[in-house]
This record gives C-alpha cells, sequence and structure tokens, in this order.
C-alpha cells in the first residue's frame, strides 16, 4: 500500500473518530485544564502515551473494579479505546482538540 494511501486512510480515521468520541459523555482529558498553548501540547503527549504504553492495564484492572463478568467486556473495551485514543492524542498533540477516553483514560492515582 502506498504511503500517501496510508496517510489519507489514517486523516480519514482521524477525522471521523473525534466526532464519534465526542458523541459520548466522557470526561475531558486532563490536559484541558492547562492554560498555555504550549502546556497542553505537552501534556496531551504525555497523556498520550501513557495512554498507548499502559492501555492494556485496563484488562487486569476493570474486572477487579467491575467484577469477572462485566469487568472483562468492559476492560476490553477500554484496552481499545485507550490505546487507539493513546495514539489519537500522540498524533495530533500539536493540535489542542480533545479526544476523550473513557473514564478519563489511564489513570493510576484513584480508583474510579
Amino acid at each position: 500500500m502506498p504511503l500517501r494511501k496510508i496517510l489519507f486512510l489514517a486523516l480519514f480515521f482521524l477525522l471521523i473518530s473525534v466526532p464519534a468520541f465526542a458523541a459520548w459523555d466522557f470526561p475531558a482529558s486532563p490536559w484541558t485544564k492547562e492554560k498555555t498553548y504550549q502546556d497542553k501540547t505537552i501534556y496531551k503527549l504525555g497523556f498520550g502515551t501513557m495512554n498507548l504504553i499502559t492501555g492494556w492495564t485496563e484488562f487486569l484492572f476493570e474486572p477487579a473494579r467491575s467484577g469477572i463478568v462485566k469487568g472483562i467486556p468492559l476492560g476490553t473495551v477500554h484496552v481499545i479505546t485507550d490505546m487507539v485514543g493513546g495514539l489519537l492524542h500522540m498524533g495530533t498533540f500539536f493540535i489542542p482538540v480533545d479526544v476523550p477516553l473513557p473514564d478519563g483514560g489511564v489513570n493510576f492515582e484513584s480508583s474510579r
């Protein structure tokens, strides 16, 4: 597949996914509270990296929070959305537009 076609498909996915993610009632990402453009872009890149690298842990934490029957499917969905959302945040860190994630993305600081 030529590089131009891959870039076109990636851009198309990005453009249709942002409104799709925004349609759900997910909380805003923590980096949106920053004041300056520089702070927003730096924190957005860090937030995306954290979700991409540690998104798989939702598969372990969600069954502990919600029980096995509900937690495994929910954890699987959160793994996919956190990792894809992290990739979107990393790829668009220079554009301060939020892609909200379920439960605000990966959060190790508190139990939800």
